[in-house]
């Protein structure tokens, strides 16, 4: 009796593990393919900023917080343009495209991610003498949205000559009610991406 019901049980478990082996075929093949390139392009802020290499600041102009009466509220448009170049030569050449990545989950020199993943704007920072109730958004030159959590609506130039200009609009935007007097300072990260 035993060796029957040995010879069962062995005989179910080669058969489940065959037929396991046959459920796990495969149905295709994904293939990753890229490229590591040596990065040349420089960016550099242009219209609108202090015109800093690589750390750059944009400057928005002070407004009155009853500008930012309720929430979605948006005011104090800033226009300003990043340039990259870098020469005719390695990936900043003529022809190339770029855009900026922003890394919405990378630290700041200000601290931890400024960057809202639900509004995919920059989040003021929050202290003593902060204005409340504010972020800061990043448009295109068109005036879309350019979300700095996904990167949807970022900017693509063609290098020419040399170079390309990234053009962005910066402005305040009222979340959660009124804003309240105070400084505003964000950051983001950001990286040359290559198209």
């Amino acid at each position: 009796m035993k060796k029957t019901l040995f010879s069962a049980v062995l005989a179910a478990t080669f058969g489940l593990v065959a037929f396991s082996n046959a459920a796990a075929a495969s149905d295709g093949q994904i293939t990753f393919t890229g490229e590591i390139i040596d990065g040349t392009c420089v960016v550099t802020g242009g219209t609108g900023t202090d015109g800093a290499a690589k750390n750059i600041t944009v400057k928005l102009d002070k407004i009155q917080a009853s500008a930012l009466a309720t929430a979605e509220q948006t005011a104090g448009d800033h226009p300003f343009s990043l340039v990259v170049s870098g020469g005719a030569s390695g990936t900043c050449a003529d022809g190339s495209k770029v855009s900026l990545h922003f890394d919405g989950t990378a630290a700041t020199t200000l601290g931890a991610s400024l960057v809202n993943s639900t509004t995919g704007r920059l989040k003021n920072l929050s202290g003593t003498g902060q204005a409340t109730n504010v972020e800061v958004g990043v448009l295109d030159s068109a005036g879309a949205k350019v979300n700095m959590w996904t990167n949807a609506g970022s900017p693509i130039a063609t290098v020419a000559s040399g170079s390309a200009t990234l053009n962005y609009v910066a402005q305040y935007v009222a979340t959660g009610g009124a804003a309240t007097p105070g400084l505003v300072n964000t950051a983001v990260m950001y990286s040359v991406q290559y198209n």
